[in-house]
Order: C-alpha cells, then sequence, then structure tokens
C-alpha cells in the first residue's frame, strides 16, 4: 500500500513483487494481472466494520457541526482515502465493484449521524422541519467535493479551516431558515 501512496500511477506489478519479497509465481498465482491486484487492496481495505462518526459534545449545535465537518474532511484526506482514490484512477473499472460499498460505508459512518444530528435539532425545535436525509447528503457530498479537490491539488490548500467554516456557516443558515423562504 506504501508503494500506492508514493508512486500512483506509475507502480508496475514487478514493483510491487520486488517490495513484496514474494516469488512472481506466487503473486501471479493469486493475482493474474494488475487490476486483480488492485480489487484485492480495495476490497481489504473496504471489508471493515466502521463505526458511526460521534456528533461532538457541547453547548451549541452550530459549533458541533462545525467540528463535526472539520472531522469528516480530516478523514476524507486521510492517506488510504487518497490510496482508494488512486487505485480508482489507476483501474476505473474497479469502481462498480466496490460501489457498493463504499456508498454503505458512506451512509453508516456519516451521512446516518448527520441525519440524526438534524432530525434531533428538529424534534428540539432548534431549527424548522425539513428533510433533514436531503441535508446530510448534501453535506456529505460539499465534503466529498472538497476532499476530491484538494487531492487533485495535491494537497494544495493545507488548511481546511476556512472551507469548514464556510460550509458550517453555509448549512446552519440554510437549515435555519424557514419553509416560507425556500417554496416557490
Amino acid at each position: 500500500m506504501q508503494m500506492l501512496i508514493q508512486h500512483s500511477s506509475g507502480v508496475t506489478m514487478n514493483a510491487l513483487i520486488t517490495a513484496s519479497g514474494l516469488s512472481r509465481k506466487t503473486v501471479y498465482a493469486r493475482y493474474p494481472n494488475m487490476s486483480a491486484l488492485l480489487l484485492s487492496v480495495l476490497r481489504q481495505m473496504l471489508d471493515f466494520e466502521m463505526a458511526p462518526l460521534v456528533m461532538p459534545e457541547g453547548p451549541d449545535w452550530r459549533r458541533r457541526l462545525r467540528a463535526f465537518i472539520g472531522i469528516l474532511l480530516d478523514e476524507m484526506s486521510e492517506p488510504h482515502a487518497h490510496v482508494l482514490r488512486r487505485i480508482l484512477l489507476m483501474d476505473s473499472s474497479l469502481f462498480e465493484e466496490v460501489k457498493p460499498r463504499i456508498e454503505q460505508l458512506m451512509v453508516d459512518r456519516y451521512i446516518n449521524p448527520l441525519n440524526a444530528f438534524f432530525t434531533d435539532l428538529v424534534e428540539r425545535d432548534l431549527i424548522p422541519p425539513q428533510d433533514t436525509m436531503f441535508a446530510a447528503e448534501t453535506l456529505m457530498q460539499m465534503v466529498l467535493q472538497e476532499a476530491q479537490r484538494c487531492f487533485f491539488d495535491d494537497g494544495v490548500d493545507k488548511d481546511s479551516s476556512i472551507f469548514v467554516c464556510k460550509v458550517a456557516r453555509l448549512i446552519c443558515g440554510g437549515l435555519v431558515a424557514g419553509p416560507d423562504m425556500l417554496e416557490p
């Protein structure tokens, strides 16, 4: 995996075999080509249970949400997330194979906790009634898009706090908007 982090699409089967210390025969018996090897790595990366991300505690729901967005963006920018993106860029045909698992991880770890948080805010009359699942999914898409931008910009914008603050302000402002403001 370290070679995938460092060399991205430039890594070859021969380089991986050499780094592994295994014989070519052993590796090719298990992985007949690079796609099979990459698919195995992807499955291994995605074959674990991740507990739902816990919403940070605090008296102000807006600050709690901002902290959650920061944690979410940090996770989406960790090396394992970059490896996942690199592998999918190396062989995009693998995406369909792992897409259901990626989607399930996103829902279980990030979207469901956000939805529960927003639903709780509605139930406590802190925000007006609204489609909380849509709000959670939209926020998730915004963070994923920023993580993707940073990945392709090679991490140029290392200070994620500006994005986190702007998105938190945008989401918080939208959540408290009355339904009449949003009707056509």
